[in-house]
């Protein structure tokens, strides 16, 4: 029953990743773009875009949580664990830090950045030292996305490999 649950647990884990990075690279290949491209102006698709990716800020806090558990009830004994139980924890760990940075430091700098400005962002100068500081902010957002695109995808892949035990079975008892 014990192994039942710890194969559940893993089949959740592998879910959970695929879901958590199919939705932060969905945002970042196309989700922000369509926002953008269908608004009615880029302040107003910048708007949206920043209310989607503080959901994805916090919904990677969750699954972060989530997945924590759920790395801690697959878990086998160190001989036998099929997948590095430390490294997916600080794959975890380093999303969590992309979130955090994400949610409570640029975002709130790019807000105060884009309120300062005189015009909305399409009319301000790119030499403008508000229009620069807003665009290396934009890059450290881009850069806490991708760390969360990073480790879910790795955490996923982590998780999906088989224990060395279970790849030996087949060849020791002579089943195909």
């Amino acid at each position: 029953m014990k192994e039942v649950g710890r194969a559940f647990a893993r089949t959740l884990l592998l879910f959970s990743s695929a879901l958590w990075c199919g939705a932060l690279l969905f945002f970042a290949v196309a989700g922000a773009r369509i926002v953008l491209e269908t608004a009615g102006s880029r302040h107003l698709g910048g708007l949206v875009n920043r209310a989607l990716l503080d959901a994805l800020d916090v919904g990677s806090f969750a699954m972060v949580a989530l997945l924590f558990v759920l790395v801690l009830v697959a878990k086998k004994s160190v001989e036998d664990s099929p997948f590095p139980t430390g490294l997916i924890v600080r794959l975890l760990v380093v999303a969590l830090a992309g979130a955090f940075a994400s949610l409570l430091v640029i975002t709130p700098e790019m807000v105060s950045v884009r309120d300062r400005m005189p015009v909305a962002i399409d009319l301000v100068d790119k030499s403008d030292p508000l229009r620069k500081a807003w665009g290396r902010l934009h890059g450290y957002s881009s850069l806490a996305l991708a760390v969360r695109i990073l480790s879910a995808g790795t955490i996923f892949f982590l998780a999906a490999r088989r224990s060395r035990r279970a790849e030996r079975a087949p060849e020791e008892t002579g089943a195909f």
